[in-house]
């Protein structure tokens, strides 16, 4: 009896242990967020490509912002008025006034779903200031992303995969975007540049439009388990693939009335996905390149995007507080991660889909990718 006492003692102790290392934050959510953003600060926003990076590309061409830019940058002006920092706030604001003259490039023209999130900083910007120049710009975006497909439009199929006009028309009469192509990082694009032109205008049909939209996508992607495959013929969790929808569920039922007819199905589907992402959590804090399969490397942008959305459920009131402390390992896991300069490691790079598992295990880490940065801002943001 004596050695079960001790037994049941070490077990307590450990667990006691393991709530104290997850309610500890150290350095503090302000502290990263700070870091991260004026590492941004130091590069071009169209050339990302900051001191200590070690990745095969730089993002955006010299022309355009990439997706995962624009959302390193939104989430850098959330956290900056989070933290009260109002220096780096107005810092990252003024990044953005050569969008406005000489690099008006920066704000396309292209009717593409990867392309019309760079609206989102605009909006935020104005959400943030109160700069009509910003609203009008990012609201263009929002409201176009709606617009009856035309054949004269730019498609952006010089950059992308083509969309057929039919196609687009099709989608366009059932209610849905015509920039939808059901690929899962899709619904994050859309729920950032939706939600943000309801925040700022107060206006329904922002959200209740990209809440449609989520439930086409949880209809046609997502698997019985909760996870999502990486595309209909690729029959693989990805990690990054699987943390876009996950956080965009999450964003759309903070902004979602509760009396929307989407928010149901939506909190539905999203507690079940939560669910397996809780039995998927590695004793380190973080969760596989392949959500489900024990073998695949720790990979950091999955990780902080699921931590994110944990945060932000348990924030809501829809989830408990195991999964806020869930959210605080990954997080510690996390920060230890980042280099001297606020690089984090271990990004998978850019991954198209495959129906092979050694595509997905063997795919290359990148160091300060911002397909990882911007996801710990999301985190940073959830926990302040």
């Amino acid at each position: 009896m004596k050695t079960i006492g001790k037994v049941l003692m070490v077990l307590i102790l450990f667990i006691s242990n393991m709530a104290m290392a997850a309610s500890s934050l150290s350095p503090t959510p302000a502290e990263v967020s700070a870091k991260l953003s004026e590492l941004f600060l130091t590069t071009d926003p169209d050339l990302y490509k900051p001191i200590g990076y070690k990745a095969p590309k730089a993002y955006g061409g010299g022309q355009l912002i990439h997706y995962s830019v624009v959302s390193l940058w939104v989430n850098a002006l959330e956290c900056a008025r989070l933290s009260n920092n109002s220096e780096l706030e107005k810092r990252l604001v003024a990044a953005f006034e050569p969008a406005y003259n000489e690099k008006k490039i920066w704000m396309n023209n292209y009717r593409h779903v990867d392309l019309s999130i760079v609206g989102a900083i605009a909006i935020e910007i104005y959400i943030l200031t109160g700069d009509e120049r910003a609203k009008a710009l990012g609201l263009r975006y929002a409201d176009r992303q709606w617009e009856e497909p035309k054949e004269d439009c730019d498609w952006g199929d010089k950059w992308y995969e083509k969309i057929t006009l039919e196609e687009r028309r099709e989608n366009w009469g059932k209610g849905y975007s015509p920039e939808t192509r059901l690929w899962i990082d899709d619904m994050y694009m859309i729920s950032v540049l939706q939600g943000l032109a309801y925040r700022a205008t107060n206006d329904r049909k922002y959200i209740e439009r990209s809440a449609k939209e989520m439930c086409l996508y949880l209809k046609r992607l997502q698997r019985e388990d909760g996870l999502f495959n990486h595309a209909p013929s690729a029959p693989f969790a990805w990690g990054r693939g699987n943390g876009w929808m996950a956080a965009a569920m999450a964003m759309n039922l903070a902004l979602l009335p509760k009396d929307s007819e989407w928010r149901e199905p939506i909190l539905a589907d999203y507690i079940k996905m939560m669910k397996a992402l809780k039995e998927k959590q590695r004793p380190n804090g973080l969760w596989g390149q392949i959500v489900d399969d024990e073998e695949s490397y720790d990979e950091t942008s999955a990780s902080a995007m699921f931590a994110y959305a944990f945060a932000e459920g348990a924030k809501a009131g829809v989830l408990d507080d195991e999964y806020l402390a869930a959210a605080k390992r990954a997080y510690n896991a996390l920060v230890a991660r980042l280099d001297e300069y606020g690089n984090i490691s271990d990004v998978c790079v850019g991954t198209g889909w495959k129906n092979d598992r050694h595509h997905y295990l063997t795919r290359p880490r990148a160091n300060g990718d911002p397909h990882g940065q911007a996801p710990l801002l999301w985190l940073c943001k959830a926990l302040l």
